[in-house]
């Protein structure tokens, strides 16, 4: 086989075994990841969509917009955290419902029964334990938060 043959196969061989190394690593970090028809829900990166928050959604067409920019800051100080935004935000659209506490529950829900899904849900919990106690009339004090997510993953966890 002359070099350039073995450069070509060796280079298909790359190409064949990329997704498969990609799925694995995927595997190894596991978490939630939208199922059914919430796995047709674009994803946007555009911080103007979130007014500079970590994600949002839209039910009219349902989307998800995230902001790389705050998520990699709450990331930096909670890790994990920033995935509780981002499976909340599908319990709003799975749930069709702009109603906040209802998508903590939804999300509380499935993330305590993903895989490595405590581990987002204990991020979450202390993330919101730390904010300042300010009170918001759509998700209530950051303690109350924290709670009511407590809350939802333990039911779900029975």
């Amino acid at each position: 086989m002359t070099t350039t043959r073995r450069a070509r196969s060796g280079g298909r061989r790359a190409a064949l075994l990329a997704p498969l190394l990609i799925t694995l690593a995927a595997a190894a970090q596991a978490q939630w990841l939208a199922t059914g028809a919430l796995a047709t829900v674009p994803v946007i990166r555009d911080c103007t969509e979130t007014g500079g928050d970590v994600a949002v959604s839209r039910l009219d067409p349902p989307t998800v917009y995230l902001c790389p920019h705050v998520v990699a800051l709450v990331r930096k100080k909670d890790p994990g955290a920033e995935h509780f935004y981002f499976v909340h935000e599908f319990g709003h659209i799975a749930l069709n419902t702009a109603d906040e506490a209802a998508a903590d529950c939804w999300a509380a829900r499935e993330l305590a029964q993903a895989r490595n899904g405590s581990r987002y849900l204990a991020a979450a919990i202390a993330h919101f334990r730390q904010r300042p106690a300010d009170y918001s009339p759509r998700y209530g004090t950051p303690n109350q938060r924290a709670e009511r997510i407590k809350m939802c993953a333990e039911d779900a966890a029975r």
